[in-house]
């Protein structure tokens, strides 16, 4: 019975630990007609949409976004 515990909390601590690693996701925006030059990281943002927008936002402003 102690080994199934064990186990079990063994799988929930590597199951969190797995979820709470980064995604490590940036684009680096460059060559923008009015924006400053910016790395976006998908990290800084409370959603991925959020970062989505704001890639299409530097985008349209004519940035090169590339994937960091």
């Amino acid at each position: 019975m102690k080994i199934r515990n064990l186990l079990m909390v063994g799988l929930f601590c590597f199951g969190l630990a797995f979820v709470s690693c980064s995604k490590d996701s940036c684009k680096e925006c460059t060559g923008c007609k009015t924006l400053p030059t910016a790395t976006l990281c998908e990290d800084d943002f409370e959603k991925t949409s959020n970062f989505n927008d704001q890639v299409a936002n530097y985008e349209s402003d004519g940035c090169t976004c590339s994937t960091k």
